[in-house]
């Protein structure tokens, strides 16, 4: 490796470090806003059910990058909380399937409604070119997030 492809490479890693700082920071600062105490597994899994709609366990695990085992407790937790609800399968009698029950639909949506105006007040703190810059980020943002999952998945 040449210096100048440490030096990139070095410069690489702390630009990748930062991002996940701030991300986690902002991460954790949204929880507070959430007024809940959720944690993002669960606040994950609630938004995968209402965007696939009723799915059996082990896709819903595949779909969020984890385990069946760990899929069942976070599933285990939304149900003690009311916020999902387990319905046969349709296609087979003896599966269960799990869909968003309305109190869970509520909270996601007030989830959505304090997160979304505790950035929408923070980003008033930030100057126009800031506010451009982070406009122009968002798709890049969302392209790294596609990344990162089909590298999860091709790793």
């Amino acid at each position: 490796m040449t210096a100048s492809t440490s030096e990139q490479r070095a410069e690489s890693v702390e630009e990748a470090s930062g991002l996940r700082v701030a991300l986690v920071r902002i991460h954790r600062q949204l929880r507070v806003h959430s007024g809940t105490d959720i944690t993002l597994s669960q606040s994950s899994a609630l938004a995968r059910i209402e965007q696939v709609g009723p799915v059996r366990l082990g896709a819903l695990a595949e779909l969020e990058g984890t385990t069946p085992a760990t899929m069942s407790r976070v599933i285990d937790s939304l149900a003690d909380r009311s916020l999902i609800e387990r319905v046969p399968d349709p296609l087979d009698g003896r599966a269960k399937l799990v869909q968003l029950s309305r109190e869970g639909g509520v909270l996601l949506r007030a989830i959505r409604t304090r997160n979304t105006e505790a950035i929408r007040a923070a980003m008033a703190g930030l100057d126009e070119g800031e506010r451009r810059v982070l406009a122009e980020a968002i798709p890049v943002l969302e392209h790294l997030s596609d990344l990162l999952q089909l590298e999860r998945h091709d790793g």
